[in-house]
Order: structure tokens, then C-alpha cells, then sequence
């Protein structure tokens, strides 16, 4: 591949990242409660009927774990900015990728740039 293609295909990711918008990193699960009353059928050992679905966003950053939950009329945009997280890691997986292979080759014509001398 050459110098230039790569520059070109650098120079679309930048731009395609600037464009993202809102992100956010996590995993989005519906996950249902039980209510702890003696009696309720939530709490039954064999058959629970668990109820009260809620989402829930969990995420670790810097170390921590962090688990929010997601009101229902949210979960859209949760998903939306999820997927925009998403792409930037693709991106900036690309660009590191494309990265090396640039610097890799700079090297091999700077070697052979020597050798001619």
C-alpha cells in the first residue's frame, strides 16, 4: 500500500470521527426486580415471576464499575450514542492500524533510501 493512500484513508477517519456526535460506553440489559414480600410470587424459590422491568447501563471507566438505570423513554437514545461509541472504537482501531503500517513503511524507505547512498 502506499504512503499516500494511507495519509488519505488517516485523513477520512479523522473527519468521519469528528462527526460522531454524543457517545456513551456501556452494556444496555433489561433486567426485572423482585419486590422481597413474603408471599409475592417474585420470591417464589422454584417459579419466580419476577416484575418492575427496568434497563440498566453498566460501564467501567478508570477503573471503576458504575451501573445506571435507564428510564424507558431513554433507551433509544442510550442505544443511539451506544452505537456511536461503538464506531468510534472502530475508527480509532483503524487509525492505529493504519498508523503502523504508514510508520512501517517509512522506515523500509528511509533503510533503502541508505542503502543507496
Amino acid at each position: 500500500m502506499q504512503p499516500q493512500r494511507i495519509e488519505h484513508q488517516i485523513e477520512r477517519i479523522k473527519r468521519e470521527l469528528t462527526n460522531l456526535g454524543p457517545m456513551r460506553p456501556g452494556a444496555l440489559s433489561k433486567q426485572y426486580a423482585d419486590c422481597q414480600k413474603r408471599g409475592c410470587a417474585s420470591v417464589d424459590p422454584i417459579n419466580p415471576k419476577k416484575h418492575w422491568p427496568f434497563f440498566q447501563l453498566s460501564y467501567t471507566r478508570a477503573g471503576k464499575s458504575t451501573a445506571r438505570v435507564v428510564r424507558p423513554g431513554h433507551v433509544a437514545q442510550i442505544k443511539k450514542k451506544q452505537a456511536a461509541y461503538k464506531r468510534f472504537r472502530d475508527l480509532t482501531q483503524k487509525w492505529v492500524t493504519l498508523e503502523l503500517t504508514l510508520s512501517q513503511l517509512r522506515l523500509e524507505e528511509a533503510r533503502r533510501a541508505e542503502d543507496e547512498k
